[in-house]
């Protein structure tokens, strides 16, 4: 059956997920659309201006998760990826208290120790599971 469709595939989404699985059936040939509804593509892997001033990526708690095969078969550094790394996050309460978590974790679980001795004993064994996952995920 012949088929004057302008397009092979549509991809509804233009997410993170949606523009691989996009990218990777264009690679293989195929005609795309994708199909988005905010007026930027991206998904979770977008750096917006949440405020006047202060942008966010909502992306950075989730690229440890973008394969590395994924950023070697669609050459994404030579797109513009670039991944940089996270120093630190600042987390402001409403009662007017803040949390800092960085790369220390000394400071760190004294952070934690302000808001919770429990929480902060919690800490050590909480860094030790993520190690272990990291290592097994590796």
């Amino acid at each position: 059956m012949a088929s004057n469709s302008k397009y092979d595939v549509i991809v509804i989404g233009g997410g993170h997920n949606g523009l691989t699985t996009a990218a990777y059936l264009a690679r293989a040939g195929k005609k795309v659309l994708v199909l988005e509804r905010r007026h930027v593509l991206g998904g979770a892997a977008v750096t917006e201006e949440v405020f006047p001033g202060f942008k966010f990526s909502v992306c950075s708690y989730v690229v440890s998760l973008l394969r590395p095969e994924i950023i070697r078969d669609l050459d994404l550094p030579r797109h513009g990826l670039e991944i940089l790394p996270l120093d630190g996050t600042f987390t402001p309460m409403l009662n007017g208290d803040h949390l800092w978590r960085v790369n220390d974790h000394g400071f760190t679980r004294r952070e934690i120790a302000r808001h919770s001795k429990l929480d902060a004993e919690a800490y050590d064994e909480f860094g030790k599971a993520m190690q272990a996952m990291c290592r097994f995920v590796k």
